[in-house]
């Protein structure tokens, strides 16, 4: 309807340009050369109508000689002519989803609305953003000189694009928040392509050979077949080496000593996951800590924290997130351990070792870089003390006096958990429960990391640990706890 209206305009103006520079001197002859004018224009509109207000204005004169439109009315009908038919092809390929524009000279400045609807983080941070803001002071006058001085080309001209792009994409998300279906986080771990691209020119194939050979000629065959075998093995690891100290003097009135000691950690993890069936998970993990014992006439520092342990699970996928799995852990010392102001041995290197292998199912849930949790439940577990030396007591480490080894059958559940709590802080914890189902074992490790920096952490080690298959002093409870604090390097990789 519009465009009818438009072209009734562009007529009329014609028609006047027209009856300045004709005279007819006839009804007929006029009426043939209106819709000569009109049928070149290709419009639809009504003749008649056009007749008759040509008719009111035009007061029949005397017969005179038809005269043609002159250079300039033509040249006008001509011009809107070829407009309406640009005007109609230009309609045709906006329409048309299938045709491919060429000559258009790609600008990546651009790339935010070429792509689909996306949600940027960027045209809400400008909205906010007072960065161009700057006050004005009315009673400091411009400079003169600076405007005539020549001014430099701009060379923000992306920025500035990219500007408009933002406040154009703000316009769309409040106007059609429905259509932005894909979100700026999920494009930020995709990575470009990266290489040369090699194109083969294809060689000119003799028809003889082609009969003589038993191949089909399109068929790949495996010598021209390059198979790039996946890793599914991810190895990591963290390392610490950290120290506390405390200083009393001789005659401090509440008494005490100055003690200082050091902790180290090492871990080291490697992993593989084939993304179907197989889980294989791998890990060596060792913690030594000494401390200074000014009370100890026997010996100047003691080992407050001594534990080397492997382990392994092997999982096969049983559905979800639950997976068939055979564990095995092993876990002793590495030195030696003495009664205070005594040569009387407590621990030594496998004095006490511990052996658990079970059969059971593991339950996963993994969130990348926020939590990792494991449940494994062995219904079937065999679990072997043993003491190695001589001089440890064998009653502390659930084994019969007089023996060295002891096998026990039972089961056994164990949850390890990583869960990164904040930015900074870091929440590992590992809990294990194992029964024979007349005594029972139960550890919870739980260590808390404030991370400062890459390098520097502060950790926070608390040891609860509930065993009623040992000789329980009197007046003494079967639970022990041990906690400590120290600052000091950290290195993850």
């Amino acid at each position: 309807m519009k465009k009818t209206s438009l072209f009734l305009v562009l007529l009329m103006v014609c028609g006047g340009l027209a009856a300045q520079e004709m005279e007819v001197s006839s009804d007929a002859i006029k009426s043939d050369t209106l819709k000569n004018a009109v049928d070149s224009l290709n419009v639809t509109a009504p003749v008649d109508s056009l007749q008759n207000a040509t008719q009111k204005k035009v007061v029949p004169a005397v017969k005179k000689k038809v005269e043609l439109p002159t250079l300039e009315v033509r040249n006008f009908w001509r011009l809107m002519q070829n407009f309406r038919r640009e005007y109609n092809a230009q309609l045709e390929r906006w329409d048309d989803i299938y045709l491919l524009i060429t000559g258009i000279r790609p600008n990546p400045d651009y790339y935010k609305l070429s792509m689909p609807a996306t949600y940027y983080e960027a045209p809400i941070e400008q909205a906010f953003s007072i960065s161009d803001w700057k006050p004005q002071i009315p009673f400091i006058k411009e400079n003169v000189l600076d405007a005539q001085l020549p001014q430099v080309a701009d060379l923000r001209h992306s920025v500035q694009v990219d500007k408009a792009v933002n406040r154009q994409l703000l316009s769309f998300y409040l106007s059609y928040p429905s259509l932005v279906k894909q979100n700026e986080e999920n494009l930020k771990g995709l990575k470009p392509i990266y290489g040369e691209v090699l194109v083969n020119q294809p060689r000119k194939e003799n028809l003889l050979d082609m009969m003589q050979n038993d191949e089909l000629p399109n068929r790949v065959t495996e010598k021209d077949l390059l198979v790039i075998k996946p890793n599914f093995w991810t190895f990591g690891g963290n390392g610490y080496l950290q120290f506390s100290q405390n200083y009393i003097s001789k005659n401090w009135y509440k008494g005490g000593e100055s003690t200082k000691s050091l902790l180290s950690g090492f871990t080291w993890q490697a992993n593989y996951d084939d993304r179907q069936r197989i889980q294989f998970e791998n890990k060596i993990e060792w913690k030594l800590g000494f401390i200074t014992a000014p009370s100890d006439t026997v010996h100047s520092y003691k080992a407050n924290n001594d534990l080397l342990r492997l382990s392994s699970k092997l999982g096969y996928k049983a559905f979800s997130t639950w997976y068939y799995t055979l564990s095995a852990e092993f876990k002793t010392q590495f030195f030696s351990n003495y009664e205070t102001n005594s040569d009387n041995l407590v621990s030594a290197f496998f004095s006490p070792a511990e052996l658990n292998v079970g059969l059971g199912m593991d339950y996963k849930f993994i969130k990348d870089g926020v939590c990792n949790l494991s449940v494994l439940v062995n219904p079937i577990n065999y679990t072997l003390y043993s003491v190695a030396s001589d001089r440890v007591d064998p009653t502390k480490f659930n084994i019969e006096a007089g023996h060295k080894r002891e096998s026990v059958w039972g089961s056994r559940l164990e949850s390890t958990l990583k869960w990164k709590m904040f930015s900074i802080l870091m929440w590992e914890s590992r809990l294990s429960y194992t029964t024979n189902y007349e005594k029972v074992l139960g550890e919870w490790e739980n260590t808390f990391t404030f991370t400062i920096n890459q390098y520097l952490s502060t950790k926070l080690f608390v040891h609860g640990r509930f065993d009623d298959g040992v000789t329980r002093e009197e007046g003494r409870s079967y639970f022990q706890l041990q906690e400590l604090l120290s600052f000091g390097l950290s290195y993850t990789w």
